[in-house]
C-alpha cells in the first residue's frame, strides 16, 4: 500500500466516523439540559459586615454595585467572610453562579486593606 492509499483510507475512515457520530448517533449535539438556578439564602450587606467589624469600611466601599449600593451577600458568602475574619480555614461548595469567588476575594482585599502582612524578616 502506498502512502497515498493510506492517506486516502484514513481520510475516508475518519469521514465515515464523523458522519456516523453526527448524523446517526448525534454524539456532538446531545439533548438540551434545562436546570433552574436554586435560590440562595440572602445574608447581610457589606455595610452591615463593616459595622460589625468583620471587614473594614474601605472594603465595604469597594464591594458595591454600579449604583453605589453595597453588595448584599448570600448566607454562604457571609459565613465565609465571618470565618475568614477569625483567620480560620474554610471550604465553600456551592452551585455555579452562587458567588464562590467573593468568598475569597472579599477576605483577600480586606486583609490587604488592613495591612495584615506577615513580616518576612527572620
Amino acid at each position: 500500500m502506498s502512502i497515498f492509499d493510506l492517506h486516502r483510507n484514513v481520510v475516508r475512515d475518519y469521514q465515515r466516523y464523523v458522519e456516523k457520530q453526527l448524523v446517526d448517533e448525534a454524539v456532538f449535539w446531545p439533548d438540551a439540559l434545562l436546570q433552574l438556578n436554586p435560590a440562595y439564602q440572602p445574608g447581610d450587606d457589606m455595610d452591615s459586615l463593616a459595622a460589625a467589624g468583620l471587614v473594614t469600611p474601605k472594603t465595604a466601599e469597594i464591594f458595591r454595585d454600579r449604583g453605589g449600593k453595597p453588595y448584599r451577600l448570600y448566607q454562604h458568602q457571609m459565613e465565609a467572610v465571618q470565618i475568614a475574619a477569625t483567620k480560620q480555614s474554610y471550604v465553600v461548595t456551592s452551585g455555579t453562579g452562587s458567588g464562590k469567588s467573593l468568598t475569597y476575594f472579599i477576605p483577600i482585599c480586606d486583609t490587604i486593606l488592613r495591612g495584615n502582612h506577615v513580616d518576612k524578616r527572620v
